[in-house]
């Protein structure tokens, strides 16, 4: 077998021939990535999160087990836990494999089946994935060892290294993973990706006396020095321009290349002229830097990283949570969700339910809640905010994100509470359901999630009232609500 890696296409050849190719312009899988995503302590967590999502790309409903005083041998698997499972046991070992990496993997098979056996189900399959090839010696080891086991276990043993998890990320059905995880540099512009979440603010032409501003719009890839600090821009940033043209906002993310690797948003407050206006926007940024240095990731908001200011900006840089967007996990994907991702969904809001608490004891509010602002972070996936929001920012007309806007942020006096509870219960409503809340009546959930527990389901449809005063604003008791609803589900419902 071989593999060819270029730095526009590469090509795999497989026993019948056939070449897959990656299309023009597509950059190489390099799996040291998940370093650069995660660092050296997460990079394992990564991967293993980046085969599950591969996994239900390419085959269905897969599943990542937790590590919860014990993972039965499993990372990801697909089947019942009472009947026929196959597993994917994820090892990063990037730079190859060892004698001591042998001896990791033999003790997760045995103790995969070991748990077969103690808990009453059928290992079909066992997919070692790692992202390096085997030396000649590890090759001739796991062409004997694995026969082996095969014969005396029943489960067939499949090998994913570096290149047929390379031949399954360049399957068209999995090429969301691989943007979210390996293109972190640029964007293809296919036109069959998800639609993304727009700006945050209304975006407004730029006059032409402002082209000497727009010389310094950020490009993916570019290499940008912000204080003392040098970052490497992953794509294009979302720049916006105020609605009187004395100020722009932009955000990107990016890695932190100097010392320690570090990935990182970074959001940037620029002044065209001095106005008022301009001055009054900065001072909010300088308070919302404050904010999230005051709170620095406290229980799920993210960790604060720089705050810098020169004569025309101010740049607030926080630490970008790893993981799997929401977007990612969940969708929405237009269709109506299964009860056990729905379960999911619930624990996940709740998590977001607490962040939010945390911002509304401070006084401040996210208002730009959306399937891309919230990252499922560890083994946990625990739900975690990716940015500050617009906390402590002054209101804008027609602020957050599209299709998920409280009714009184078109008029740009939406704040506090109420606003982050709405933003919540539609992006719960509209995953669920495979369809956005309607402004005129909205059907309960229950009609396409029968399960649903009733209270669970009028309680989102209050959070949705039009009305903000009429909203369930308490978000630690929304959490509460939300983690019985996860549990209720995961339990079968109620009628």
């Amino acid at each position: 077998m071989l593999a060819a890696v270029g730095i526009n296409t590469w090509r795999r050849q497989g026993r019948d021939g056939a070449v897959t190719r990656a299309a023009s312009g597509e950059p190489p899988i390099h799996f040291f990535a998940h370093q650069a995503r995660a660092g050296a302590t997460g990079a394992r967590e990564d991967f293993e999160q980046m085969i599950a999502l591969l996994v239900e790309a390419v085959r269905g409903d897969a599943r990542l087990v937790f590590a919860n005083g014990g993972d039965w041998g499993i990372d990801a698997l697909v089947g019942d836990l009472k009947g026929q499972i196959t597993i994917w046991q994820a090892k990063y070992f990037p730079h190859g494999v060892t004698r001591n990496h042998r001896r990791q993997i033999e003790d997760s098979f045995a103790s995969a089946v070991r748990n077969a056996r103690q808990h009453g189900y059928q290992i079909q399959e066992w997919v070692l994935c790692v992202p390096s090839s085997f030396d000649p010696q590890m090759a001739q080891w796991w062409d004997s060892w694995g026969p082996t086991r095969t014969r005396l276990t029943g489960v067939r043993l499949v090998l994913w290294d570096e290149t047929a998890l390379r031949s399954q990320l360049m399957q068209p059905a999995a090429r969301y993973v691989r943007r979210a995880y390996y293109h972190p540099y640029q964007d293809s512009g296919d036109t069959d990706e998800p639609e993304r979440s727009q700006p945050v603010m209304i975006r407004t032409e730029r006059p032409r006396q402002y082209r000497d501003h727009a010389q310094t719009t950020w490009r993916g890839g570019d290499e940008r020095r912000i204080g003392a600090r040098s970052y490497l821009l992953h794509g294009d940033a979302v720049e916006q321009i105020s609605n009187d043209h004395s100020w722009s906002w932009r955000e990107a993310t990016a890695d932190r290349v100097q010392h320690d690797l570090l990935r990182v948003r970074i959001r940037q407050l620029r002044l065209i002229r001095d106005t008022p206006a301009a001055q009054r926007r900065r001072e909010e940024v300088r308070a919302h830097g404050r904010l999230l240095r005051k709170l620095n990731g406290a229980a799920g908001l993210p960790s604060f990283d720089d705050l810098t200011e020169d004569a025309a900006s101010t740049t607030l840089v926080t630490v970008l949570p790893s993981g799997t967007t929401w977007r990612q996990a969940f969708g929405p994907t237009g269709t109506p969700l299964a009860r056990y991702a729905a379960a999911g969904v619930l624990g996940a809001a709740a998590d977001v339910c607490a962040a939010l608490a945390v911002l509304h004891g401070e006084g401040a509010s996210h208002r730009a809640l959306g399937p891309d602002s919230i990252v499922l972070c560890g083994r946990t996936r625990r739900a975690t905010l990716v940015d500050g929001g617009l906390a402590a920012l002054t209101p804008q007309p027609g602020e957050g994100v599209p299709g998920y806007r409280a009714p009184e942020q078109h008029r740009g006096n939406g704040s506090a509470a109420p606003v982050d509870v709405y933003q919540l219960a539609a992006l719960v409503y509209h995953t669920m359901t495979g369809h956005p809340p309607s402004p005129h009546a909205t059907p309960p959930i229950r009609t396409t999630l029968p399960e649903l527990p009733d209270h669970i389901d009028d309680l989102l449809l209050r959070c949705l009232d039009p009305d903000p005063s009429r909203r369930s604003t308490e978000t630690r008791a929304l959490a509460g609500a939300f983690r019985e609803g996860r549990r209720l589900l995961s339990q079968g419902g109620t009628p």
